[in-house]
């Protein structure tokens, strides 16, 4: 696959992926963790080239050395390949993908107390984020959020319907005009994503998904602030019981996750 740099938007959202990784790493397995929840969210996808060593460690306000050792830790994973040379740099190898084992076990593990308060959290970030998209958003903004509405609608399979949605409430945010939110975002759907387990189209949960993104840029699209908010929020609400309903089915019968 030929490789292409990666575009000044995906790198800005890799630079807003800062403080989403877990506390007690050290700077180079934080830079690590960064890239690889980029990738899982598919900010970053097989093909993309990163920028130069000098260029990127600058960019996350690290040393090259620094720099140097999470890319070998990235390599020593099968993330992303090094060449050398005039057109040489890092480029990302192939997607993330948990298993359903791994998922299974995660939302387990997680109490029902904990998926509310992210439940709660991501609602008040969806809810913010869209009715200020409805009065700052420009016709861009508003075409990025048709095209993921369309490839979550469209995905031939769970995990890219669920990166697609992922994506959706990212865009929202930013096309609040608010980097603050566009973090806040990224960082709770970073979580969420190794949470998200399930069959597809179980609850209605997809067909469900598919009207409430189309509900959202509407509301988007028409300026109509008190609408997309409470869109948004249904929407973000609606995944949180799912999330629940499938915690609890998994804690009631354990030996499905078996």
């Amino acid at each position: 696959m030929e490789s292409a740099a990666i575009s000044t938007s995906a790198l800005d959202l890799l630079l807003l992926l800062r403080g989403s990784e877990p506390e007690g790493l050290g700077r180079a397995d934080q830079v690590s963790y960064q890239i690889e929840t980029a990738i899982l969210m598919g900010i970053l996808t097989e093909g993309d080239r990163l920028p130069t060593e000098s260029v990127l460690a600058g960019e996350l306000g690290i040393s090259p050395i620094t720099l140097r050792q999470s890319l070998a830790a990235l390599r020593t994973k099968g993330l992303i390949e090094t060449s050398r040379g005039r057109s040489g740099g890092s480029v990302i190898r192939r997607q993330i993908e948990f298993t359903d084992s791994q998922l299974q076990a995660k939302l387990r593990e997680t109490s029902t107390e904990a998926l509310r308060d992210l439940g709660d959290l991501g609602a008040a970030i969806a809810s913010m984020s869209a009715r200020l998209a409805a009065g700052r958003a420009d016709p861009k903004n508003v075409e990025h959020l048709e095209d993921l509405a369309r490839r979550h609608r469209d995905a031939a399979d769970d995990r890219e319907r669920r990166r697609m949605d992922s994506r959706f409430h990212v865009a929202v945010s930013i096309a609040a005009q608010s980097s603050r939110l566009t973090s806040a975002a990224l960082q709770l759907e970073a979580e969420l994503m190794t949470l998200w387990w399930g069959h597809s189209g179980q609850g209605g949960i997809d067909g469900k998904s598919v009207e409430e993104h189309a509900a959202i840029v509407d509301a988007i699209r028409a300026r109509d602030a008190d609408v997309a908010a409470s869109a948004a929020e249904r929407h973000s609400r609606n995944e949180t019981e799912y999330l629940i309903e499938q915690h609890l089915r998994l804690t009631m019968r354990p030996e499905e996750g078996a």
